[in-house]
């Protein structure tokens, strides 16, 4: 085989100024690659190429690293991945315009251009129906992997069987999908790491004391998210040890603002003036709905708040940071850097490597002490 890919290359063997090498090692092997329709082994193309194969090997596995070439981990051949189309990627969105949202896309989108991948972007509008239409497209248009983020516990199966038929690989962030890989928060260790700050503040502001405590969920999110609850009522319940007969209600806010507005203003509305009030929430989303309803009912003074979020809003973090404001709390992941994450893991799994089913991201606690950390100017 090697003699049918011998290099034709037309140049004499004096290298012209400012030529470089190495870069013209790797177009070789591109070239040689790209003029035959199938695997190649190493030996193949490093003496098709005139090169050792250490040098081979290198330049190889920097392809591969950059989608260009691809390995089979049983044949140990290599393809080039080039000269039809690079890698189209997916990604269908929770909902454009959240904080969230916009921070985890503008980082796939960077995250994918330095290593010439093919991004496209969809809105699931925190809508299922739309995410099932926005599935759909991506069959249709056959890309080569999806990144499903979406609210709906009850359309992941859905998802999963369309996907799987038409055998496209997923990646699901923060609501688990049955056959994809999971990226996202860990909710449990985040809910605890909350009600143990709240548990600090109401011990050295209420002197332990707290008349009721109501829980912002959202129920179409099913049992993933809601590990934040549970994580939150043990770890208040730690530091607070005479807080284990807790009143507790739980409401369904639907995870976004107005919800937690409506929720808490209906609750408030009923609730005995003076009383201690500890609000924990989903999101920080549903967290400022319930900051405004406070705030209209003139309750604030006897609340405090927790959210939840994977990347904090800065109206949200100047509210941590005023000693005056009942919003004491939230999470913080740092959604911007998921497609730096992300993109690697795809690449790993579309190379055929072997990748970890599950991903989760470092969270930090975000308090009045240290909001400025997380503040821009």
């Amino acid at each position: 085989m090697a003699a049918n890919l011998e290099l034709k290359t037309g140049s004499s063997s004096r290298s012209p100024r400012y030529y470089i090498k190495v870069l013209g090692k790797a177009i070789e092997i591109v070239n040689v690659m790209g003029r035959v329709h199938t695997s190649l082994r190493l030996s193949e193309i490093a003496e098709a190429c005139h090169l050792d194969l250490a040098t081979t090997l290198r330049i190889l596995h920097t392809l591969q690293w950059h989608g260009w070439v691809s390995k089979d981990t049983r044949s140990k051949k290599f393809a080039l991945l080039l000269g039809s189309r690079p890698y189209r990627i997916a990604y269908a969105q929770l909902c454009g315009g959240l904080p969230f949202s916009d921070a985890v896309t503008s980082g796939l989108v960077e995250a994918a251009r330095k290593v010439v991948v093919e991004l496209i972007p969809l809105d699931n509008q925190f809508d299922s129906a739309k995410a099932i239409k926005n599935a759909r497209w991506m069959i249709k248009e056959k890309v080569d992997f999806v990144i499903e983020c979406q609210r709906h516990t009850k359309i992941a199966p859905i998802l999963a069987e369309m996907f799987a038929k038409a055998r496209i690989p997923t990646l699901a962030i923060d609501i688990p999908q049955p056959g994809a890989l999971f990226f996202g928060i860990n909710n449990y260790p985040a809910g605890l790491t909350l009600g143990e700050a709240a548990g600090r503040f109401v011990l050295s502001r209420w002197c332990g004391q707290v008349d009721q405590v109501l829980l912002l969920e959202a129920f179409a999110a099913g049992p993933h998210p809601h590990a934040r609850i549970t994580g939150f009522l043990e770890g208040f319940q730690g530091v607070v040890t005479q807080a284990r007969r807790l009143r507790v209600a739980r409401r369904d806010a639907l995870g976004n603002e107005p919800g937690g507005y409506e929720a808490t203003h209906r609750f408030v509305r009923r609730f005995e003036p003076g009383k201690r009030l500890l609000i924990a929430a989903i999101n920080d989303i549903c967290a400022l709905g319930a900051l405004q309803a406070v705030r209209e009912l003139d309750r604030e003074p006897c609340t405090a708040i927790v959210g939840c979020d994977l990347n904090p809003a800065q109206r949200v973090l100047k509210e941590i940071k005023d000693e005056n404001s009942s919003f004491i709390a939230t999470i913080c992941v740092f959604a911007e850097s998921y497609g730096s994450k992300i993109i690697p893991i795809i690449l790993r799994w579309l190379r055929r490597e072997q990748v970890p089913p599950t991903t989760y991201m470092e969270t930090a606690l975000v308090v009045e002490e240290n909001a400025d950390k997380f503040l821009t100017s």
